[in-house]
């Protein structure tokens, strides 16, 4: 193991340079100097000038890291057999390395399209993801000095701050392919000329803005959770910290991008510290979940419980678990699942990123929507949620919440959202949404549930409803692309 978390540490550092060069290669207008490949120019070498060396320069990176992954699975496979935190990403960086290949070299032969450049940047990312996590899966736990529940509450947290992280970087990696870097010619606020605004490029570019505008959010609540458990797991809050430093050292040089008129070396070194921050978090986050090995052994649970129960509690306040409570009615874990498929529709439906405020008036009216369909549902499943154990602790099950309140609140939830949709994005996707809800309920939930083995099959169809609701939210029709992007959900949703 030892050998393995080595040679794992050289690739982490390997795989992040060549995403870096990658990045300046990029932004330098490096790309296609050499118009063919895998060789330039029908040579392993042909340095012709700047541009060419960078990019062969780059290829040869890449193909130091392939060895350095084929080295780590085979590796994996002699040595590691049994330690799967360590087996499954060894033998799954090997797969994207294919893929990662495969992508590089349709950059070059299609000339470089933005899907593909954003698509080729998203696999090294996550590569240099399974990489981080055998170096760090590869060392010996440190003692359980938490509870496991709180250590493994920390844990989502961190993967989910560092998926949005690898959100942030595909929607940067699309603003550049898309030429949007510069539509917006002020920072932090976008003062967009004309030529952006018809184009919709000012609206790609806000987007990003955005996003990192939230992701900055959730990446100061993991460093103020990781900071409250420093005695615990120290490294975690130190590597957390330099994870909210390199997130604003990378959003300080973005608006450099926008000042200095987008300088090449700048854009490689937003790129560059953006790889750092993403690195950091899938760091931290295997050491979270690395912590977790240890806590079976180092302490047992039963006394850890003990512990914990005799701490003194922090009272949840009435008013949070009163939010807490009806937000459980809305079954978000389900409501985020079809928001992705409405966003996915609205961005094939515009052939890239939709406006800004279209997007998110549909993803607020499709989420109270969806909101509404799970409230009432729960409304009426509230005798037969009383008997199973998975749901017995839901909000209205439990007395949490009174039916008639739940099924006022179902009620309020999509008249919302047809007023939301309806004035701000349009009548028809308004129609379409409030359809899902009334499938829901009449014909899912009170007429099939019950009574047929097929209700999950023909109740799918609900499900399948947003995909429509984020096309016809940009063209204000249903085409046939529309509908095979239904159908597909729909065949898809039955076990």
């Amino acid at each position: 193991m030892k050998f393995i978390r080595r040679i794992a540490w050289i690739a982490v550092g390997f795989t992040y340079f060549l995403v870096a060069l990658g990045g300046t290669v990029r932004t330098t207008d490096s790309g296609l100097s050499c118009p063919d490949w895998p060789l330039c120019y029908g040579q392993a070498y042909a340095a012709i000038d700047y541009h060419t060396f960078l990019e062969q320069f780059h290829r040869y990176v890449a193909a130091i890291v392939s060895i350095l992954v084929i080295t780590l699975a085979i590796s994996a496979l002699l040595w590691a057999r049994k330690e799967r935190h360590v087996l499954v990403p060894a033998l799954i960086a090997p797969v994207l390395l294919v893929i990662q290949i495969v992508l590089g070299g349709l950059t070059v032969l299609w000339k470089l399209p933005p899907t593909i450049i954003t698509a080729h940047l998203g696999t090294a990312l996550a590569i240099f993801a399974m990489i981080i996590t055998i170096a760090v899966m590869a060392a010996k736990p440190a003692p359980a000095r938490e509870h496991p529940a709180k250590t493994r509450k920390f844990a989502r947290l961190a993967v989910t701050n560092a998926l949005l992280v690898y959100g942030l970087m595909l929607s940067g990696s699309y603003v550049v392919g898309s030429g949007a870097s510069l539509a917006c010619t002020g920072w932090p606020l976008c003062t967009a000329p004309q030529w952006a605004i018809q184009y919709h490029l000012a609206d790609i570019n806000v987007f990003h803005r955005l996003t990192a505008t939230f992701v900055g959010l959730v990446l100061i609540w993991t460093l103020i959770s990781a900071w409250r458990r420093r005695n615990v797991a120290p490294a975690q809050a130190w590597v957390a910290l330099a994870a909210a430093i390199l997130f604003i050292a990378q959003s300080i040089v973005g608006g450099l991008i926008v000042l200095l008129n987008k300088p090449g070396f700048v854009a490689g070194l937003h790129l560059a510290l953006a790889t750092a921050v993403w690195g950091s978090l899938v760091i931290l986050a295997a050491l979270a979940a690395n912590q977790l090995r240890a806590a079976p052994q180092e302490q047992s649970i039963d006394t850890m419980e003990e512990a914990q129960n005799s701490a003194p509690k922090k009272e949840v306040g009435p008013v949070r678990q009163t939010i807490s409570n009806y937000v459980d009615l809305m079954k978000p874990h389900v409501t985020v699942l079809l928001l992705g498929t409405t966003a996915a529709a609205m961005a094939i439906a515009d052939r890239g990123l939709p406006s800004p405020v279209l997007l998110f008036a549909t993803l607020l009216g499709g989420a109270l929507a969806a909101g509404s369909a799970n409230c009432i549902n729960c409304y009426i499943d509230r005798d037969i949620d009383q008997i199973m154990g998975r749901t017995q602790r839901r909000s209205l099950p439990s007395g949490k919440v009174q039916p008639t309140q739940a099924l006022i609140f179902g009620i309020v939830l999509g008249v919302g959202a047809f007023v939301i949709l309806t004035a701000f994005v349009n009548l028809l996707s308004a129609a379409l949404a409030c359809s899902a809800i009334l499938f829901y309920v009449f014909v899912y939930t009170l007429g099939l549930k019950r009574t047929s083995a097929q209700n999950i099959v023909i109740g799918g169809a609900a499900g399948a409803v947003p995909v429509l609701v984020g096309w016809a939210a940009v063209t204000n029709n249903l085409s046939l692309p529309a509908i095979w992007l239904f159908a597909i959900i729909f065949y898809w949703t039955p076990p």
